[in-house]
């Protein structure tokens, strides 16, 4: 059935997931990280013999003494647990987990996904001297000015690795256009332009959307509540909508839909589509609406293509 295929082909992001923001000693390892697919980390003499065997109170004991700190002082203790939680933390990454990497002054963010569950070691790299390093599929690399304003509270983060979890929700929408997550599903629209929205081209595209959401739901009897849809605007310059929906397949069939009305048929990898070209056919005014709004706002046609 169409509907099965279109939902077999998207994304599911566990909520178990967990994101993290890792420092590239302002940005000097970033382009060694992003080249060799991994991340690193400090402190080379804490190995991971170490942390397997031996216990945290003597772990501390060595920190101390790489460090030089007088652990009887609680500077000296909180600076030696610092840098212990920090190692614990690397070491602990779960396979599936979510990094952020900033590149010199924060202009670019990449952004990737853990790709196993151990620390391994490479002490043969002139490029980066942190031996503990964690393979990492990176997702993409993205320019901060183009990223919700929101990012730039991510990267005020001084710690070597932090949690930012709580940005999870923008993180998704960089790292995934279309994708589903705590049995929803969430439609991204980036959008390029420059210039300030044009109120009639943001309100053709909502309008259209509901519309084509509306007579997607009745055709394929798929019972859905678009009334339940929420969307979430970022009208910054550039900016982007998120669309969000119960269930959600009303929302995968619409993006396969524009794809469809955007690039023709042929271009899109669906097998059983001729029941989406009948309703392209069908459905003018809507899809028109929409496109009209895309051109205008200028939307990132790379992403609606690419279903």
């Amino acid at each position: 059935m169409l509907v099965d295929e279109l939902v077999k082909k998207v994304s599911e992001i566990s909520k178990d997931t967990q994101y993290w923001f890792v420092r590239t000693n302002d940005g000097e390892y970033f382009q060694y990280f992003v080249d060799g697919n991994y991340i690193g980390i400090g402190w080379n003499p804490i190995t991971m013999e170490d942390l397997q065997t031996k216990s945290e109170f003597e772990v501390k004991a060595k920190i101390a003494i790489i460090e030089n700190v007088n652990t009887g002082t609680t500077e000296g203790k909180r600076k030696v647990s610092d840098v212990y939680n920090k190692i614990v933390r690397f070491k602990d990454l779960r396979k599936g987990d979510i990094v952020i990497i900033p590149s010199r002054g924060s202009s670019r963010f990449a952004f990737g996904e853990v790709a196993d569950a151990y620390v391994y070691i490479e002490n043969n790299d002139k490029d980066c001297p942190f031996y503990k390093r964690r393979k990492i599929n990176w997702i993409t690399v993205e320019n901060t000015h183009r990223l919700d304003p929101m990012f730039y509270q991510v990267k005020n983060s001084r710690h070597t690795i932090s949690n930012v979890d709580a940005y999870a929700n923008y993180i998704d929408n960089v790292i995934r256009y279309l994708y589903i997550k705590d049995d929803n599903a969430h439609f991204i629209l980036d959008f390029l332009s420059h210039d300030g929205v044009n109120i009639d081209s943001l309100i053709d595209l909502l309008t259209g959307i509901k519309d084509l959401m509306s007579e997607l739901n009745v055709k394929f009897q798929l019972g859905e509540d678009i009334g339940q849809s929420e969307i979430r605007l970022n009208l910054q310059s550039p900016g982007s909508v998120e669309i969000k929906l119960p269930s959600g397949k009303t929302l995968i069939l619409l993006a396969a839909t524009l794809a469809i009305s955007a690039c023709g048929a042929d271009e899109v990898n669906i097998e059983d589509k001729a029941e989406l070209e009948v309703l392209v056919q069908e459905n003018p005014d809507s899809l028109q609406k929409i496109h009209n709004a895309f051109d205008s706002m200028q939307a990132d046609h790379t992403k609606i293509n690419s279903f």
